[in-house]
């Protein structure tokens, strides 16, 4: 087919569809004119263009120019006339609805609803029973519409309408055993014990004018004092008992250096030769100091699956597929494609055959359905060499 109707079937751009046709060196289409006959010529203008081409076995493009030339206009789905058993429908539903149950324009069913005086659909409205209004105020209006079918408009309308407020929760009250909780922790553990918010216990406790209880600071002991700085803050807290934080904020109000360590011959040996988490862990510090060292020092990271490529495994490259290779050289395919495109090794496809003279002679003289099957290669591959040698289609 053309360029044009190719884009119109693709719903591409037309400037693509012909710079991918050029890429593939794909000539252009030449269409053999066609008489047209007197029953298409009557059936012009009668439905649309699209339905027609479909019809007949013609483009698109061709209809359009024909009709345009004998001067018709392009019909709409609305122009075709209305049967007794559509106006009969008119009014019982939604224009919308109607319009897509009939295949037809909205503004087409309204103009011929308009035109019969015929009024706009009005959904029937349920009335409200006794025990409908009942249920309202008593939860959320949204629980109230799923659970009666209606919308969440319709129940918040009805509420208004019949002076009805708003579903409150009702809170919580506190109980004289909960009161005598306050003031005797801090607000944060009693919010927890009675789950409730601290917001909630610090108003409770404002209320009954009960003072607050503050956490009473641990004293720091000369021993203590003397651990800071000797090792790190978390392992010094986790001794201490108490977060790193702690640990930190003492050790810099008494101006004591963080710890660090001392990193040894046999400790920088570790370093490359195990992961980063092993080394660390059997070093005694952190990971990333282990990180931080061996940057330092330009030692790679431990890879215990990389292996360098020799010379007998790049000759392999591009002699087979990537997915063959990896497995005799027990590699991954990724590894493998990587590595020879690194090396600007060009993918041999063993599937491909190269064209022979014979085959190359009976293009053009057969249907390529047939020479398909009797090269055993695919329809698509006769198509593309005839098309690239300009062989024309066999009549």
């Amino acid at each position: 087919m053309s360029d044009r109707d190719a884009a119109l079937q693709l719903g591409r751009p037309e400037a693509a569809v012909k710079q991918k046709r050029r890429k593939l060196r794909i000539p252009t289409f030449n269409s053999t004119f066609r008489k047209w006959t007197t029953e298409e010529d009557e059936l012009l203008g009668r439905m649309r263009d699209e339905d027609f081409a479909r019809r007949f076995g013609r483009t698109v493009v061709a209809v359009r120019q024909r009709r345009q030339h004998r001067g018709l206009s392009h019909p709409r789905r609305g122009d075709r006339p209305w049967t007794s058993e559509e106006d009969r429908l008119l009014g019982r539903k939604k224009d919308q609805e109607l319009a897509q149950q009939l295949g037809r324009p909205l503004h087409s069913v309204a103009k011929r609803r308009q035109a019969l005086a015929i009024p706009a659909f009005q959904p029937k409205h349920k009335s409200w029973s006794g025990s409908e209004d009942e249920l309202l105020g008593t939860m959320p209006d949204q629980k109230v519409a799923h659970r009666l079918g209606r919308t969440l408009a319709s129940v918040q309308t009805r509420r208004v309408a019949k002076h009805i407020p708003a579903f409150a929760p009702q809170l919580r009250p506190w109980r004289p055993v909960d009161d005598q909780i306050l003031g005797t922790r801090p607000d944060e553990q009693v919010a927890m014990l009675l789950r409730r918010t601290v917001n909630a216990v610090k108003s409770r406790r404002s209320q009954l004018g009960v003072v607050a209880r503050k956490l009473k600071r641990k004293r720091w002991l000369p021993e203590e004092d003397k651990l800071l700085g000797t090792a790190p803050d978390n392992e010094i807290a986790k001794q201490l008992g108490c977060h790193r934080f702690v640990v930190q904020a003492r050790r810099l109000r008494l101006r004591i250096k963080a710890h660090r360590h001392v990193w040894t011959p046999p400790a920088d040996g570790l370093l490359g030769a195990m992961p980063d988490e092993a080394a660390a862990k059997q070093i005694g510090c952190s990971v990333s100091a282990v990180e931080n060292r061996r940057f330092r020092l330009g030692i790679p990271p431990f890879d215990p699956g990389w292996k360098h490529w020799s010379a007998a495994e790049n000759q392999l490259l591009g002699t087979v597929s990537d997915a063959e290779i990896a497995q005799r050289l027990g590699r991954s395919e990724s590894s493998v494609q990587s590595h020879r495109l690194k090396l600007g090794i060009p993918w041999i496809n063993p599937a491909r055959r190269p064209w022979t003279e014979e085959e190359l002679q009976l293009l053009g003289t057969l249907p390529d359905a047939e020479l398909a099957t009797k090269f055993r290669r695919t329809e698509k591959a006769i198509l593309s060499k005839r098309l690239a040698l300009r062989i024309p289609k066999p009549i």
